[in-house]
């Protein structure tokens, strides 16, 4: 009689553990979709070096650094997917801020528009690709710092995304009389002496 009950307990407990199976798989099933469903993303992310420098900024406030005529510097364009699929044909563009003279660039300069443009064919899952720019600061006529800024962005396979680095340029320091001030006193000393020993033959006779 015990051993009924309990072979009666038993198959009501499997029952029961077979009516939850049942009932659990739609659940089970969502969860398992939405854990492998297809996610497609893709990052651009922007930073500064100077050229004696190891360390790459996102921005350089002038208290760190202001580039003056000469400075050269690196713009790396890190671009990553951050997804899970594979993405094709991606069209990268990078806009240069005022002062630039290029170095060297990936793909195409267009010096009239201070654009650069390249095309990464395919970058795959978790894949990433860093790109540099590097350049030279031209003639700077202010002697105020003023702040630039240099923008890249990826578009394609329908995403796209942006980022920008700003960074701090001034003219350089000269003498407020400038050189041709500095060749006027000269020529003026000279004169000034010669004035004084004509003088001083008059007054002596010799």
């Amino acid at each position: 009689m015990e051993q009924k009950y309990l072979n009666t307990k038993l198959i009501s407990v499997l029952a029961s553990f077979l009516a939850i199976g049942l009932i659990m798989p739609k659940e089970a099933l969502g969860q398992y979709y939405s854990q492998g469903e297809t996610k497609r993303s893709i990052s651009i992310d922007k930073k500064i070096r100077p050229i004696n420098s190891n360390k790459s900024f996102d921005n350089i406030d002038k208290d760190e650094k202001t580039f003056i005529e000469g400075d050269s510097l690196d713009f790396s364009i890190l671009v990553e997917n951050t997804g899970n699929q594979e993405l094709l044909n991606l069209n990268v563009n990078d806009y240069l801020p005022a002062y630039q003279n290029v170095i060297f660039n990936p793909g195409i300069y267009d010096k009239n528009t201070a654009k650069v443009n390249w095309v990464i064919d395919r970058l795959g899952i978790g894949e990433s690709k860093v790109f540099t720019i590097r350049t030279k600061i031209g003639l700077i006529n202010s002697s105020n710092s003023q702040m630039i800024t240099n923008k890249a962005c990826i578009s394609g396979d329908n995403l796209s995304d942006c980022d920008s680095a700003s960074f701090f340029v001034t003219g350089k320091s000269v003498p407020s009389t400038g050189s041709g001030g500095i060749l006027i006193q000269s020529l003026l000393g000279v004169f000034g002496v010669g004035i004084a020993l004509a003088v001083r033959k008059f007054i002596r006779g010799y």
